[in-house]
């Protein structure tokens, strides 16, 4: 219970126990549920809703008995206000008429139960006011329980997507290291990334949709953590086995990704960025729209950077030379749609360079 202000009287009566707010201008009344109720409920009585208002802002009850024809506010008025003011507080409508469609009022405005004066058994209003404390006590005990309820999945919430972004800079720092071991693809997939976002952008993909491609992207070749490095750092022409070796990489950072079910969504753009659009990639040769959007995009991101840039075993190809042979393989390697959206990105960069 809130502490009291000096404009507000003390509930009297047992401490441990509910609440009882009395609103009855009549001087009878007030006598009679005073020595009902105060030897069971810390109880408080006031002859206007004006006053009773008092006690919602300091001392809010927890049980309201209130008489519907008051002067001034009325008592369905002060029923209305208290359901603002405090939700949880039941509340008893006294009447002194006998009349169904005043009790249903009072009910369908929230209301927990009505009395009829005179009081022809005063176990009755005991009974109410209990029950209707009762009632109060469960709204009160399910409501803290829904709000801990709430800041325990806020809390499992953050710390989930700690773990996740953990998780994440854990596997970014694992392809810097991978990127680290070859000085010809340092910086490679933060370019295909980078490369991704504009096609996807200029594609008309936002939002969350966008951030999961980019992350993609930057994680694409994670799975060369699995490849042997004298296969991926081989200065020749690599042999049939050892091409079925460095084919593994998709499937093998798909798994490496899939380890954490909060970027699963990730999983097919980093399996499947190696298929081609005439079915003829790698892993499983799937092809045209059956190969995943996101994988596409990163497809044509990908190989205009590892063409144009220097590898052990040939020198970069010129941006132009790249572009063109990109503006070939639309429709048998890449998809023409992402290609086209690729070369009017690259048109605007040259335009900007010059």
């Amino acid at each position: 219970m809130t502490s009291t202000s000096k404009e507000t009287p003390e509930y009297k009566g047992p401490k441990a126990t509910n609440t009882v707010l009395v609103v009855d201008d009549e001087e009878i009344v007030c006598v009679v549920l005073e020595e009902a109720l105060s030897a069971h409920f810390a109880i408080a009585l006031v002859k206007s809703a004006e006053e009773a208002v008092t006690y919602f802002v300091n001392a809010p009850p927890d049980v309201l008995l209130v008489d519907k024809n008051l002067p001034g506010m009325s008592g369905i008025d002060l029923l209305r206000q208290s359901k603002e003011l405090n939700p949880d507080c039941e509340v008893v409508v006294i009447t002194g008429y006998a009349s169904l469609e005043s009790a249903i009022e009072a009910l369908r405005l929230g209301a927990y139960d009505y009395l009829m004066k005179p009081f022809d058994d005063i176990e009755i209003v005991l009974e109410k006011v209990r029950k209707a404390g009762e009632k109060h006590d469960l709204s009160s005990e399910r409501r803290q329980l829904m709000d801990q309820i709430i800041a325990s999945n806020h809390e499992l919430r953050d710390a989930h997507d700690r773990l996740s972004r953990a998780y994440l800079q854990t596997l970014t720092s694992m392809i810097t290291a991978l990127e680290a071991r070859d000085a010809y693809t340092r910086g490679h997939s933060d370019r295909v990334a980078e490369f991704s976002e504009m096609i996807a952008v200029e594609m008309g993909v936002k939002g969350e949709e966008l951030k999961h491609l980019v992350d993609a992207a930057r994680l694409h070749d994670i799975g060369k953590i699995g490849i042997r490095e004298q296969v991926l750092n081989k200065a020749g022409k690599l042999t049939d086995e050892e091409y079925d070796h460095i084919k593994k990489h998709p499937e093998i950072g798909a798994q490496i990704i899939g380890q954490m079910e909060a970027y699963a969504h990730l999983v097919p753009m980093v399996r499947h960025h190696h298929e081609r659009w005439d079915g003829n990639g790698y892993p499983v040769g799937i092809k045209g729209e059956e190969i995943p959007f996101g994988a596409r995009i990163i497809a044509v991101a990908d190989t205009f950077d590892a063409m144009t840039s220097e590898r052990s075993y040939r020198k970069p190809r010129s941006p132009g030379d790249a572009i063109r042979i990109i503006r070939e393989v639309a429709g048998s390697q890449l998809d023409p749609a992402t290609v086209g959206a690729f070369l009017i990105v690259q048109a605007r960069m040259q335009k900007e360079a010059v």
